[in-house]
């Protein structure tokens, strides 16, 4: 899907605004229907650059809020009734309303959550749009920034007029440091997610029990 939307027309020039703007149909869309983020960072990454990064971040946050929107406006009871039918979903439902943007944001880094599904189960809880556009941008930059660096470091190294076996080594040894890295931080990231769920439902089985 993302090869074909990125050379839909042959002989086009899609390393330029074409391909920008195609690109970042792609970013809107996968926050409309599950299409994995982190290849589509590494590919604009390779192909763009960082010139990616606004694209793809300005992209997954209008899709983010679209979704948001549809689901508050026309999909609300049937995403509360999914809701009401995953315990998990309803925990998360219930730790946004009492932490607002700080947990959204938290959430947008590294989610138990898929993020698609997330988008549209966001907009049956009581967040406003405003909150919601600022965690969700803010949340979601540093995770697609890193892919689209890493996918930026892929193409120099292999664009190098000559490329030694040393100099390879040492991009893979670095991009393995740095995705080691980013799975520390996320994992580090969905234990405080763990930790504030749990006092949720603490709060919310206290709260039943009076």
């Amino acid at each position: 899907m993302i090869e074909t939307l990125l050379s839909t027309h042959l002989g086009a020039d899609w390393s330029g605004e074409a391909g920008l703007l195609a690109l970042g149909m792609v970013f809107l869309l996968s926050g409309l229907v599950f299409i994995p983020r982190p290849p589509i960072c590494i590919l604009g990454g390779w192909v763009f650059g960082l010139t990616a990064f606004p694209v793809a971040l300005a992209g997954s946050t209008l899709g983010a809020v679209i979704a948001f929107l549809l689901s508050r406006h026309l999909f609300r009871s049937r995403v509360s009734d999914m809701a009401g039918r995953r315990p998990r979903l309803k925990l998360v439902m219930d730790a946004i309303d009492a932490e607002g943007w700080r947990l959204l944001s938290l959430l947008r880094l590294a989610s138990p959550v898929p993020g698609t599904a997330s988008n549209y189960l966001f907009g049956v809880t009581k967040m406003g749009l405003w909150p919601y556009v600022a965690a969700t941008a803010l949340g979601s930059a540093p995770q697609v920034l890193a892919f689209v660096y890493l996918g930026m470091a892929g193409r120099m190294a292999l664009d190098a007029p000559s490329v030694s076996n040393t100099k390879l080594a040492f991009t893979a040894a670095g991009s393995a440091l740095f995705l080691g890295a980013m799975f520390l931080v996320g994992r580090r990231v969905k234990s405080m997610v763990s930790v504030k769920l749990a006092g949720q439902a603490a709060s919310r089985d206290q709260w039943e029990g009076l």
